[in-house]
């Protein structure tokens, strides 16, 4: 894989059989590499008249949490059927927002408290 020298491309050579750890590690590839390039992804899913910034939609993905003592951030995972794990370290302002918003969303009725893995 090479960017070119404005990195607004980029060149493959993929011709070969791949098992799924395989396909796993070039998605990240690929993603690194896109991280590379220009123009940079959106800064939000509607941003530009081009309508909605293309994604993949999963309903319910696994969750797990990771917070080391005496390190104010929060590492999220989230699992895709798509992309495998991604995580999200996540500044205290952040989490403080997200609490926000879901705690602002949470229905009348008690769900009871629900299992979050931590790793």
């Amino acid at each position: 894989m090479q960017l070119n020298d404005d990195r607004s491309q980029a060149t493959l050579a993929i011709n070969q059989t791949l098992t799924a750890a395989e396909i796993e590690n070039l998605i990240r590839e690929l993603a690194i590499l896109r991280s590379q390039m220009t123009p940079e992804v959106r800064m939000t899913p509607n941003e530009g008249g081009e309508g909605q910034a293309p994604a993949i939609a999963q309903n319910e993905p696994a969750l797990a949490f990771e917070h080391p003592a005496r390190d104010p951030h929060v590492t999220m995972y989230l699992r895709s059927t798509a992309l495998g794990w991604t995580a999200w370290r996540l500044h205290p302002q952040t989490q403080k927002a997200l609490a926000e918003f879901f705690l602002a969303r949470l229905p009348s009725v008690g769900l009871g408290k629900p299992a979050i893995p931590r790793k």
